[in-house]
């Protein structure tokens, strides 16, 4: 049953299928083509070179009666008394099957049918064709009429020859030609081309039905293994992409497990971090947008740079888990070493993060996440002017990837409360970026900064108060 099912989706496939469909009808079409081939132009062909034939023949046999058994002068025919009286011998030895002559007038003067003697012959073919001294001939078959109306019993050529006295036409002879086992011989080599272009035909429609049969299945073994492939590529995708969801969930979880614990070891940076998530996505996506760094970050790859940007940015401060919690914790201003040992914390971050990130390129052969939040973390306290630390780097030296997170981490403390200080308002902290500019901060990242200062409000109030902002994802 599974193989008639096979069988039969295999043929509905070949007339579903435009091009096997129009190859197999096309095949079929021979046996049809050969046949009218064979009818309309083998067949005539053989009859025109059987009427040929015989007409050649009529001529050397009324060149011979002409000759042996009548007479010509100027105006009329005289009939040899022999042709007369031998008639049927005559007809026998020329196999004839009937013999007249004509004056030129169109009179029958002499006929091997004695009844037909003296009869005219009015047909327009006699007149206009015969009497002008051409050639008329016509092949009758059997139970057929002649050209005078008489039915035949036999296959016979009716030839009309002029007969001309010093190329003046005086008369005609009229000659049937026995064809019937000519014709019979003719008509048995026709029917065995017939059957020899049908059996090399259903040979050719056979090895065409075969092709096309096989063509059909393997076509649709093909799509099936296609839909399977798609299947299991799809399942694939889904595995892929959960085993990908899962990996970035646990990666984030990690990251977020180190940036928790700086947290922990500075008691005054609660929520920080969180909210430097928002402000630095904030700052890049309208970079991203529109300003003169669109086209670099359109080159690092726009969304996956700017998720990679987020979370990167949460590890900034990950080196100050290296520095003493007497020092994070001081209410008064830093001396001046102990404000150097707390500079060490973006060497420390930048040098652990950079290993980390060292292990991914030989394994992998590319950077990682680690690259972008080291140089994020060993960066982010240079200034625009060059005054910052710990290369004091200048201008666009200093990766734009610390410049966004320089501006996201100061508008942060400033608006934040410190162990040394109250926090500021989000017009004061405004104010002072916007003098900033050209200073501490890229003037560029400034405008971004302005562009979403409503938001970097409405996220610094939120996030205070444990609510979390519904607009940010």
């Amino acid at each position: 049953m599974t193989e008639f099912n096979t069988i039969r989706s295999i043929i509905i496939h070949i007339f579903q299928h435009r091009l096997l469909r129009s190859f197999m009808l096309i095949s079929l079409s021979v046996p049809v083509f050969i046949f009218l081939r064979s009818y309309f132009l083998v067949l005539p062909q053989f009859s025109e070179k059987l009427l040929i034939y015989s007409e050649e023949e009529s001529q050397r046999t009324a060149s011979h009666l002409t000759k042996h058994f009548i007479t010509l002068d100027q105006d009329q025919i005289v009939i040899n008394k022999i042709l007369q009286s031998n008639t049927n011998a005559i007809m026998a030895e020329f196999g004839l099957e009937k013999i007249k002559l004509f004056s030129k007038q169109g009179r029958i003067l002499f006929s091997s049918s004695k009844e037909d003697i003296g009869k005219m012959n009015e047909h327009a073919y006699f007149h206009q064709i015969v009497a002008k001294g051409e050639m008329f001939s016509k092949i009758v078959n059997k139970n057929h009429k002649t050209l005078e109306g008489r039915v035949v019993a036999r296959d016979v050529a009716e030839i009309y020859i002029p007969i001309k006295y010093e190329n003046t036409f005086i008369g005609a002879f009229e000659l049937y030609y026995d064809l019937t086992e000519r014709k019979e011989e003719l008509d048995a080599l026709f029917k065995k081309e017939a059957y020899a272009d049908i059996v090399i035909s259903l040979i050719l429609i056979g090895i065409v039905l075969i092709m096309v049969f096989h063509t059909s299945r393997a076509i649709l073994k093909e799509k099936a293994a296609k839909a399977q492939l798609k299947t299991i590529n799809q399942n694939l995708e889904q595995i892929v992409a959960a085993k990908t969801r899962e990996l970035q969930v646990t990666q984030k979880t990690a990251i977020e497990s180190l940036a928790v614990l700086a947290e922990y070891h500075d008691m005054d940076t609660g929520g920080h971090l969180t909210r430097i998530r928002y402000y630095t996505e904030l700052i890049a996506t309208t970079l991203l947008e529109d300003s003169p760094y669109s086209t670099y970050l359109h080159n690092q790859g726009k969304e996956k740079y700017i998720q990679e940007l987020v979370m990167a940015s949460t590890l900034h401060d990950i080196g100050k888990t290296a520095i003493s919690k007497e020092i994070l914790c001081m209410k008064n201003v830093l001396s001046i070493d102990k404000f150097e040992e707390l500079k060490k914390h973006t060497i420390i971050a930048w040098d652990a993060l950079n290993q980390g990130n060292e292990i991914f390129v030989k394994r992998f052969g590319k950077d990682s996440y680690l690259s972008l939040a080291g140089n994020i973390a060993l960066y982010h306290h240079e200034k625009w002017d060059g005054t910052g630390y710990p290369t004091r780097l200048k201008g666009e030296d200093i990766p734009l990837s610390a410049r966004i997170v320089s501006l996201a981490d100061v508008y942060d403390a400033l608006r934040s409360k410190r162990t040394y200080k109250e926090p500021w308002s989000h017009a004061k902290t405004t104010e002072f970026i916007i003098n900033q500019s050209g200073k501490h901060f890229d003037p560029v990242v400034i405008e971004a900064f302005l562009h979403n200062q409503e938001r970097f409000r409405e996220i610094s109030e939120a996030t205070k108060q444990h609510q979390r902002d519904p607009a940010i994802k």
